[in-house]
């Protein structure tokens, strides 16, 4: 796959790139068919050339759908898949979203995903990824938000061999509201890229990142957030957390948390954790006759539930919780 990327790509070398080699990714993909490249304009814009694969869907004015729409893109062996996804939520819409990733050997899957809200709109967006621990997964969503608008979203990566999932959200239109989660579950020698960047651009927007990871093994999770809050967005309200949970000394975390500030009438917050499992929590259990495994399961599924917890949709915070089980075990 070494004829994938040119020798030099400048959009690669940005700070928000540091943490994730996506070259070296790719390299080990040297069998994957591929046609040429394309020129870049920006990051990763060569990979969806001259309109092809690209999937529009419009969710009409004031249109409420109860039941969640569901997108799946599956991935197979030696193959290389880009495609792009376009999705217009008109004005006092309600739609949910449940994307679903799968795949069997070694593969890289690319996917460009622009999100427009509008007016009075509101969107819930699900990710379950369950690729195959040798793929590439690269995903790039954009967001953009109008008066009123409501976006929620929250994703569960737990498989790729090296999986990057960007999130931009702007905020054009005053009041409006992003709310992002999401879990990450990594082992082996996995690696898996959370970054996101919100941009309030309009007064009376609110925004929370809400992401945790938990590692295994090698593994190496990276998690970017920034908050940019322009000149004429006051009364923004942006907040930021990242937990991370380390289950082996040779597992890492990278961690850059960001605000830019522009407007001086603003609340917005940042903090980040990482560490091991806390022993006071673990001896009480021990102390009440509980042995050290179940006592370990008990702690990571409260750490896990955190984020489970921040999903309404009932059925598919169960449909999350049973992946999630099944890769603790």
């Amino acid at each position: 796959m070494q004829n994938l990327l040119p020798d030099k790509i400048e959009t690669l070398d940005r700070e928000h790139w540091k943490y994730s080699n996506i070259k070296a990714a790719l390299k080990k993909l040297e069998t994957t068919e591929a046609p040429a490249v394309w020129e870049m304009t920006g990051a990763f814009d060569y990979l969806v050339p001259s309109g092809e694969n690209i999937v529009h869907i419009t969710i009409p004015k004031n249109k409420q759908i109860d039941q969640p729409i569901e997108l799946t893109f599956k991935g197979e062996d030696g193959k290389r898949y880009m495609g792009q996804v376009v999705i217009e939520v008109e004005q006092g819409a309600s739609v949910k979203f449940i994307e679903r990733q799968t795949g069997a050997g070694a593969y890289w899957k690319n996917l460009d995903m622009h999100i427009s809200v509008g007016k009075n709109a509101s969107v819930e967006f699900y990710r379950l990824c369950e690729e195959d621990p040798f793929c590439v997964v690269t995903e790039f969503m954009t967001i953009d938000l109008e008066r009123d608008a409501r976006f929620r979203a929250c994703a569960i990566n737990g498989c790729s061999g090296f999986g990057r999932n960007e999130f931009t959200v702007n905020i054009n239109g005053e009041n409006a509201e992003a709310d992002l989660s999401g879990l990450a579950l990594l082992r082996g020698k996995q690696h898996g890229d959370t970054t996101v960047c919100v941009n309030h651009i309009k007064p009376h927007g609110r925004s929370s990142q809400f992401f945790k990871t938990i590692l295994k093994d090698q593994s190496r999770g990276v998690y970017q957030g920034k908050i940019h809050v322009f000149k004429d967005a006051q009364k923004t309200d942006g907040y930021q957390l990242s937990n991370n949970l380390l289950l082996s000394q040779q597992a890492e975390m990278d961690i850059k948390p960001e605000l830019e500030i522009y407007a001086d009438d603003v609340k917005c917050s940042h903090g980040s954790t990482t560490g091991e499992l806390d022993e006071t929590p673990m001896f009480y259990l021990r102390s009440r006759g509980i042995p050290e495994d179940k006592a370990r399961q008990l702690l990571i599924e409260a750490f896990v539930g955190e984020v489970l917890e921040k999903i309404p949709c009932e059925c598919v915070r169960t449909m999350f919780d049973e992946r999630v089980k099944l890769w603790l075990k």
